[in-house]
C-alpha cells in the first residue's frame, strides 16, 4: 500500500503546531584546550546529481530530490565531499564527530495536484539501517562506519510524513591517524527521500573537530547533540563552566546544524543571552537575517563555505552555521551562557549546537590540575595528610607537628635526578605546553618555578619552594596558600625515604 498525503494549497505554506515529540539535547563533549574548533559538512539531496544549485527563489516542497552523487564509485548511491583546512602547523586532533541527518519516510514519493489539493505518495519502502554509512578521508579509500542513532521519527505519529532522522559516529581515530589530516572529506550513503515529500526532502552531514595547537588561546568547546522540533516555541540550551578572560574582548562562536529550513519561508530565529542588558539579542549578518536566520545554507560568518563539492548555495533544507558571538555580548570573567532557538512559521530540526570562548588561562590551567589530581597511582601516592617522624620537630616551637598534619597534604615520590626534601607543588600536567604556559605565568607573578618529571607517569610537576626543613616549608605554604590563582598547593616528600 502506498502512502498517501493530501494537503490543501490554501495550507501550503500553514504548518500544524504539533506535539514535541523529540530528544531531548544532551550534552556531548566539554573540552578545555589551547586550540580551536572547526566543523566541515555538505547536503546530500539536491535538484541535481553533481551541478551547484544557487537558486533561492524556489520552495523545497516543489524540487523533486535526486541523491547528489560526486565520487563516480559504483560501491555507492550518494555522496558530497568538503575539504578540512587547519592552518596552524602544529595542530593535533583532539577529537573528530561526524553527523548525518535526513527526511526519510520512504526511498521515493512522487507529487500530484488536483483542483486545490496536493497529494504525495510514498513507496512505502525505508531500509532500516539509517546508521551505516560510508567515510573517506584524504587520499584513503571508503570505510565503513556504524553509528549512534540519536533520533528517528519513522512510525511517529506526528512525523508519519517526513520522519526526520539523525546520527553520529566518534571518527577521532581514523582521522588522527592521518599524517595530514587537512584535504578533501567525503561521506557516503547517507540515506533520504529522493523525489517529493511533504515539506520537502532534506540531509546533511557535517564533520565536528576539536584541535590542539600551541599558539592558540585557552578555550572552552563544548558540545550539545538531540534532536528538537521547532514549531513555535523555544528551545534554551545553557553552557556552564568556563570562565572568560579578565579583560579586554571576548572572542566567541556558536555552531549550529539544523535540518529542514526552508530558504523561502521566514520567522525563525536564533538567540544568546546578553547578561549585561538582561535579555535575549538575535544572530544574524548579511547571509542570515533575524527572521530567517536558517535557510538552506552553510556559511561561516559572512561568507558561504565553499570548499565542497558540489558547493550549492541553496543546500535544500540542509543548515550549518558557524558565527562570531557579537562584540559586547560576552562579559569578562563571564561564566554562563545560554543559546535560544525558535520560530513562529517555519518548522525546522535543531541537531547540533556548539559554544567555544576565549577562557581565563588560570582557569584553564586549574581545570588541567583538576584532572591531574584525580589520578590514582599504583603506590601510596594519595593525597593524605602530613604524617612526619616527631624527631625532626621540637612540638615546642611556634608551629606544632599537630599544625602541620592539620593543614599540610603529603604525597611520597622517589624522584631520582632531584635534590631530596619537601617541594611545594603547585600544579600537575600530562601535557609540557601547559606545563610551560603555567611556569610563564607563576613567573609574571614573582615566583621561581621548576618543574621535574615523575618516570611513573610522566607527567610534569611544577614547584615553587623547596627544603629539607618542614618548617621552613610549612612557612612558605602559609604565604602561598592565600593567593587566589594557586587552587591548591600540596607537599611532596621526595627522595626521603
Amino acid at each position: 500500500m502506498k502512502t498517501l498525503f493530501k494537503l490543501s494549497l490554501f495550507f501550503l505554506f500553514t504548518f500544524q503546531i504539533i506535539a514535541q515529540e523529540q530528544q531531548e539535547f544532551q550534552h556531548y563533549q566539554k573540552q578545555y584546550v589551547n586550540g580551536d574548533a572547526v566543523v566541515i559538512g555538505n547536503n546530500i539531496v539536491s535538484k541535481h546529481n553533481t551541478k551547484p544549485l544557487n537558486d533561492f527563489s524556489i520552495i523545497n516542497d516543489d524540487v523533486k530530490m535526486r541523491y547528489v552523487d560526486i565520487d563516480k564509485d559504483g560501491s555507492t548511491f550518494s555522496s558530497s565531499s568538503a575539504t578540512l583546512s587547519i592552518r596552524s602547523n602544529n595542530a593535533t586532533i583532539k577529537s573528530a564527530t561526524l553527523y548525518w541527518s535526513a527526511v526519510y519516510p520512504y526511498t521515493k514519493g512522487t507529487k500530484s495536484k488536483s483542483a486545490d489539493e496536493i497529494y504525495y505518495e510514498g513507496n512505502n519502502i525505508r531500509e532500516s539501517n539509517i546508521n551505516t554509512i560510508k567515510f573517506r578521508t584524504p587520499e584513503s579509500n571508503y570505510f565503513d562506519v556504524v553509528g549512534t542513532i540519536i533520533y528517528d521519527g519513522y512510525n511517529t505519529k506526528d512525523f508519519e510524513n517526513n520522519a526526520p532522522y539523525v546520527c553520529y559516529a566518534d571518527v577521532t581515530e581514523l582521522i588522527k591517524s592521518k599524517n595530514d589530516f587537512n584535504g578533501e572529506y567525503t561521506v557516503a550513503n547517507v540515506k533520504a527521500t529522493e523525489g517529493f515529500v511533504s515539506g520537502g526532502s532534506a540531509a546533511g552531514w557535517l564533520l565536528f573537530i576539536v584541535y590542539e595547537a600551541p599558539e592558540e588561546t585557552s578555550k572552552l568547546i563544548t558540545s550539545y547533540h538531540g534532536f528538537s522540533h521547532l514549531s513555535s516555541n523555544n528551545l534554551d540550551i545553557k553552557f556552564t563552566d568556563f570562565k572568560t578572560i579578565a579583560s579586554g574582548e571576548v572572542n566567541a562562536s556558536i555552531i549550529s546544524a539544523t535540518l529542514e529550513g526552508d530558504a523561502k519561508l521566514s520567522r525563525d530565529q536564533s538567540f544568546i543571552y546578553n547578561s549585561e542588558l538582561k535579555e535575549f539579542t538575535p544572530f544574524k549578518n548579511k547571509l542570515r537575517s533575524v527572521k530567517n536566520f536558517f535557510n538552506s545554507k552553510i556559511t561561516i560568518d559572512n561568507r558561504y563555505f565553499t570548499q565542497r563539492n558540489p558547493n550549492s548555495t541553496n543546500t535544500l533544507g540542509f543548515d550549518v552555521v558557524q558565527m562570531k558571538v557579537p562584540k559586547g555580548i560576552i562579559q569578562n570573567s563571564q561564566t554562563e551562557t545560554v543559546l535560544r532557538y525558535g520560530t513562529r512559521s517555519d518548522r525546522y530540526y535543531l541537531f547540533f549546537t556548539a559554544f567555544k570562548t576565549e577562557i581565563n588561562e588560570v582557569f584553564h590551567i586549574n581545570k588541567e590540575s583538576i584532572v591531574a589530581s584525580e589520578i590514582k597511582f599504583d603506590e601510596p601516592e594519595i593525597m593524605i595528610k602530613a604524617s612526619h617522624d616527631k624527631g625532626q620537630f621540637d612540638e615546642k616551637e611556634e608551629i606544632s607537628v599537630s599544625e602541620i598534619k592539620r593543614e599540610l597534604k603529603q604525597v611520597t615520590l622517589n624522584i631520582p635526578s632531584i635534590p631530596k626534601g619537601y617541594y611545594l607543588i603547585t600544579n600537575v600536567f600530562s601535557k609540557p605546553n601547559y606545563a610551560k604556559r603555567w611556569e610563564t605565568f607563576l613567573l609574571s607573578k614573582g615566583h621561581d618555578p621548576k618543574t621535574f618529571i615523575n618516570p611513573k607517569n610522566n607527567w610534569r610537576y611544577v614547584h615553587v619552594y623547596n627544603n629539607l626543613d618542614i618548617r621552613e616549608v610549612y612557612k612558605s605554604y602559609k604565604k602561598l596558600v592565600s593567593k587566589d590563582y594557586f587552587k591548591e598547593i600540596w607537599v611532596f616528600k621526595i627522595n626521603m625515604d
